[in-house]
């Protein structure tokens, strides 16, 4: 079997694992170096798929100065959304692990938004202790919201909080895809049924702190923080990537996506070095992180369809993956 980021003989497609195999490059490795230096004089004498990344398709260069990273945003990352992203990660300067784009300059290029970064040497959080990745990400989470506090933006161009959309609304058609393409068998409706419930509840727990708790803090966050997005060298925190999602979110809600980013990880732990910190945060809101993390895990909805609104050959394991998250304790990676 392949490698995952593997490229296909004739360099046209990658291996992007057992669950949906060899997928189309938008750009060829030969065409991401012409892009190189036909937009940003960058001579590069080799370019490596980057396998960590899942939605995007990011390339190292390998360049005579330095390398670098030559990110293909996927379609739906539009040119607006990535400039939103510019002033993000500017205001965002001063806390030195945030990787940074090298210019504002995005050509579009077949319909894909190119970003050009330094290339971060580290090995990604997946490769390190949770515990340790945990601690060391809840500092630095609470130096990036006290910066973000200060960001006068509205929200990011097609982008939503994580308690715009009700639970039970993000869960009704996925329900009903889901059902519709693996029936209505005792297994899957008991699955189902567990759901139901669950986010009915979630549903009134948000709505309920919100309206008891409406000045709690809102602000731009990195939005998808886990292990892959975490760079380290020499067991130290040295790069946080991917900051295309970010977002304006209650700033609680990632605080609880660290806390329960592994069953190793103590939430109390996290709260209190985020607290530590200083992360702006009133003490409240720590009743509300696994709440928070467990709407997280309900916003994986999204991958249970396919752009057609039909379940993939993927939901039924997703599904009974989502019922574990609601009726215990979520891992959000």
């Amino acid at each position: 079997m392949p490698a995952r980021g593997e490229l296909s003989v004739d360099g046209l497609h990658y291996y992007d694992g057992p669950d949906w195999g060899w997928q189309p490059l938008w750009l060829t490795a030969d065409r991401v170096i012409e892009a190189a230096y036909e937009q940003y004089r960058v001579a590069a004498t080799g370019a490596a798929l980057l396998s960590e990344g899942l939605l995007n398709q990011s390339w190292r260069l390998h360049c005579a100065d330095h390398d670098r990273v030559l990110r293909v945003s996927r379609t739906e990352r539009t040119l607006e959304q990535v400039r939103y992203e510019d002033r993000v990660v500017a205001a965002w300067s001063s806390v030195r692990q945030v990787v940074a784009p090298e210019t504002e300059v995005h050509p579009v290029i077949n319909g894909h938004v190119i970003t050009v970064y330094p290339f971060c040497d580290g090995v990604p959080g997946t490769g390190i202790d949770p515990v340790l990745r945990a601690r060391q990400l809840a500092a630095v989470m609470a130096q990036l919201h006290r910066r973000s506090l200060e960001i006068d933006l509205p929200q990011r161009p097609g982008a939503r909080s994580i308690d715009d959309l009700a639970a039970t609304d993000q869960w009704l058609p996925v329900r009903s895809a889901v059902i519709g393409r693996f029936g209505d068998g005792s297994e899957i409706m008991a699955d189902v049924g567990v759901v139901d419930g669950a986010v009915a509840e979630l549903d009134e727990q948000v709505r309920s702190w919100c309206h008891d708790h409406p000045d709690e803090p809102r602000a731009v966050v990195h939005a998808d923080l886990n292990a892959r997005n975490q760079l380290y060298r020499d067991g130290q925190l040295v790069g946080i990537i991917d900051t295309d999602d970010c977002r304006i979110e209650p700033l609680a809600a990632e605080v609880a996506g660290l806390a329960y980013s592994d069953p190793a990880v103590s939430p109390q732990q996290v709260w209190q070095d985020y607290v530590a910190a200083g992360g702006p945060l009133d003490p409240s809101a720590e009743e509300m992180l696994l709440p928070f993390a467990r709407l997280g895990a309900v916003g994986e909805l999204q991958w249970f369809t396919d752009d057609d609104g039909r379940a993939t050959h993927l939901a039924a394991d997703h599904l009974r993956n989502l019922v574990a998250d609601l009726g215990g304790r979520p891992a959000r990676g």
